[in-house]
């Protein structure tokens, strides 16, 4: 495979949540000062941004680590900048991504406990996994929380990692887009580009579509907070709304695939206070005391089910429904 030297600027994106958000925010910085770069957003939908727009990945079977390679060497010979996604889960893959792209700078995003199926519980944990695919001897950018973890400190130490610490931008608005610009912001510098047209640009980027937003489809609201997944930024994003529970149906989309995911779910589910909780998507083999589940195929059955003045919040995972109901609330 052709590897990528002749592209000057080389980033890679790793973490529990937020790595496409950090992407899309590179992708259009270096591109606004004539980088010709291009991008990989993974997940559910995976994506190509490229100089002139975004272009959907195809895929003829399910999600597959060798995909990352697969585009790298796609990529033009021309390409200035590349900014990729790591979209490895299991551990031992972990390091394949910064093997392929041989980034200049790895941003770790966080280490929020996620697929606990395959990682196990907690942050340590998840933050075991995640090093692993920080190439050793390489540079890493990395949050303030972050760096008061010891435990990740220790081993980006044993891979003698340079750690660099980026401060949330200041601005208003909710925690994870200070964190995410922050660190995005700290990436240009370290590249040597602009930092402050690129913090311009950075915030005029528009949110991705599958981002948390509130849709309002005929007088009731539905918070999307479908593309979270963990439990601790779906609490928070659920306490940025200052919503009550007791006028919020809560609904949780339920992957089978991810029975890890569901259980740090369940006492949150469990919680007494929430006006009702929905399960729909796969059938749990046990449904939280509290929750009823919903065999519904169609977003318009689901939308028929809330009156004029209800509130709904979203969560759990992307796939599924929740992808129709994003193109058909908007």
């Amino acid at each position: 495979m052709r590897t990528i030297p002749q592209a000057q600027h080389r980033v890679l994106v790793t973490g529990s949540r937020g790595k496409s958000s950090i992407v899309r925010l590179l992708h259009a910085a270096m591109n606004a000062q004539g980088i010709k770069t291009y991008a990989r957003i993974t997940g559910v939908v995976p994506r190509e941004l490229n100089p002139d727009g975004i272009r959907t990945i195809s895929r003829s079977a399910g999600a597959h680590v060798k995909e990352m390679r697969w585009w790298l060497g796609k990529l033009p010979a021309g390409a200035q900048g590349v900014v990729m996604e790591n979209s490895a889960i299991n551990a031992e893959f972990q390091g394949l991504a910064g093997r392929w792209l041989q980034p200049q700078i790895t941003v770790l995003s966080n280490t929020v406990p996620d697929h606990q199926e395959l990682w196990g519980p907690g942050s340590d944990n998840a933050a075991g996994v995640l090093a692993g695919g920080i190439p050793k001897h390489g540079k890493v950018v990395i949050t303030e929380a972050n760096n008061t973890d010891p435990h990740l400190l220790n081993l980006l130490s044993s891979r003698h990692c340079e750690v660099v610490v980026a401060q949330p931008a200041s601005l208003a608005g909710e925690d994870f887009k200070r964190i995410n610009l922050g660190l995005a912001h700290t990436v240009i510098e370290q590249l040597g580009l602009a930092t402050e047209p690129a913090l311009q640009t950075m915030l005029a980027v528009e949110p991705d579509h599958y981002d948390f937003h509130i849709a309002n489809h005929h007088g009731v609201e539905m918070a999307m907070a479908f593309s979270a997944n963990d439990i601790t930024s779906t609490r928070a994003l659920f306490h940025s709304l200052n919503w009550s529970p007791d006028e919020t149906h809560l609904l949780y989309n339920h992957r089978a695939d991810r029975p890890g995911r569901f259980k740090s779910f369940i006492s949150w589910l469990n919680r007494t206070g929430w006006k009702d909780v929905f399960i729909i998507g796969d059938k749990p083999r046990k449904c939280p005391d509290l929750a009823q589940f919903l065999d519904i195929k169609t977003t318009r059955d689901l939308i028929q089910l809330f009156q004029p003045g209800d509130r709904i919040f979203g969560c759990g995972n992307l796939a599924g429904l929740p992808l129709s109901l994003c193109t058909a609330l908007g």
